[in-house]
């Protein structure tokens, strides 16, 4: 069965369209400044309609390199749906110092070129703008069985990236400080957040 066909299964299941991880990670943000938000990885739109309510009134935009999965109907947006647009994390259609928060919530470990992906993200924030992404924790147990299973039936490129490696990427791209989270009581769990800041007005 085609890695297409996988991962529209794959969006049908209770836990894609869970907004859990975004909730926990938009409770550790630093301020941010004012813009709109970019959330990469679009899957069903759950992500980006929940991001318009938690944010309103901020615009948000979702992107996707396939938007086959969406369940418009089904989202319930803010006051300001989000826009979806077909394109890729590693060329991201969208100019310089435009958004103030960008997300990716299990989405990067299967991104092509994670240094691009970085630099892209980087360009696009405004100053002071923050990067979250939420993934598996490539220093977990799980991280290898994880990368295995998404080899044979997602994506070849999957990789389950270290807190060390995320650290270096943000770094090599620009951003001016990082942090990482965990749930409270679940420390050793295989879920991190990661927030990297770019140097601006509203930081250093």
């Amino acid at each position: 069965m085609p890695p297409r066909i996988w991962r529209r299964l794959f969006a049908r299941l209770p836990m894609a369209r869970s907004t859990r991880a975004y909730e926990f990670g938009l409770e550790r943000l630093p301020t941010l400044p004012p813009g709109p938000v970019l959330d990469i990885g679009a899957g069903q739109g759950y992500g980006a309609a929940y991001l318009s309510r938690a944010l309103a009134p901020r615009p948000v935009v979702s992107v996707d390199i396939e938007l086959g999965c969406l369940k418009p109907a089904r989202l319930e947006a803010g006051p300001v749906p989000p826009r979806f647009v077909l394109a890729s994390a590693t060329h991201l259609p969208f100019a310089t110092d435009t958004f103030a928060l960008a997300v990716a919530v299990m989405t990067f470990h299967c991104l092509p070129q994670p240094e691009r992906v970085f630099r892209e993200v980087f360009r696009t924030l405004r100053p002071g703008g923050v990067f979250l992404l939420a993934d598996v924790d490539g220093h977990h147990w799980m991280a290898r069985p994880f990368e295995v299973v998404e080899h044979l039936f997602i994506s070849p490129l999957t990789r389950a990236y270290t807190p060390e490696t995320l650290t270096a990427l943000a770094r090599e791209a620009g951003f001016a400080a990082t942090a990482v989270h965990r749930r409270p009581g679940k420390e050793r769990g295989f879920m991190q957040w990661f927030v990297a800041r770019k140097a601006g007005a509203l930081g250093d």
